[in-house]
């Protein structure tokens, strides 16, 4: 099965290209915040790399967050593009997930993305070969809160993602020895790593999300707020 892979919410975004098991392509970009205008030209040169044609495609994979608003948006909109104009199914699956498929180790994962100041995405996660087991699913936390918490267990624990300085120091001051950090690479989620976990996915339920895959905010966005705010309708109740 031939599958694309595509993840825009973070600051590198990524495309994947798998033609049955081998991996054809799989390579990632710097993006502008808020825009994905590199991702139509990976895909391009996916393709021709690969001498295949878009309309070779058979699925499509896209992350859907948590992360950037915007980005996460923009990668939906090319997804459901692709997968609207080939007439073929689109299925998305949580970033954090694919970002936790890089690990090689048998630790338990913790992938992050960032959030507001003080804050983070975190999920949960443990690999055993290329199973993914979801300990605890997408949620915001304080980077007070996680380190804590993640201390109680008194596990070692793998961290992906892209993660500030001071998150890191704050989670090094808790967690001291038990605490480790992916490499650059390991940081940003894998674009064919993505098409397999969809691939999976797909094989699994066979159903097309084109028309219902949404993205995973965990929080009202910005312009929701300000809306509700000026209709009188905002939540006061603190």
């Amino acid at each position: 099965m031939r599958v694309l892979g595509i993840d825009t919410s973070a600051q590198s975004g990524a495309v994947g290209f798998l033609d049955g098991e081998q991996v054809v392509f799989s390579e990632q970009a710097k993006i502008k915040p808020g825009g994905s205008e590199r991702i139509p030209a990976l895909i391009a040169e996916a393709l021709a790399r690969t001498g295949r044609e878009v309309r070779e495609l058979e699925l499509i994979t896209v992350g859907v967050g948590p992360g950037s608003y915007t980005g996460v948006r923009v990668g939906l909109a090319i997804a459901k593009g692709l997968a609207f104009g080939l007439g073929i199914p689109l299925v998305g699956v949580p970033t954090l997930g694919a970002l936790a498929l890089n690990s090689t180790g048998p630790e338990r994962i913790c992938a992050l993305a960032k959030s507001r100041p003080g804050e983070v995405y975190a999920g949960l996660y443990r690999k055993r070969e290329t199973n993914l087991t979801e300990i605890s699913p997408p949620t915001i936390w304080s980077v007070s809160s996680l380190a804590a918490m993640l201390r109680e267990k008194g596990e070692h624990i793998l961290f992906l993602g892209e993660v500030s300085a001071e998150v890191k120091a704050e989670l090094m001051t808790v967690l001291k020895t038990k605490a480790f950090f992916g490499t650059a690479a390991e940081n940003a989620v894998d674009g064919a790593r993505l098409a397999g976990w969809g691939r999976e996915k797909w094989e699994r339920t066979q159903k097309n999300e084109l028309d219902t895959v949404l993205p995973l905010y965990l929080r009202r966005t910005e312009a929701e707020v300000r809306w509700e705010e000026r209709s009188g309708r905002a939540d006061v109740s603190g």
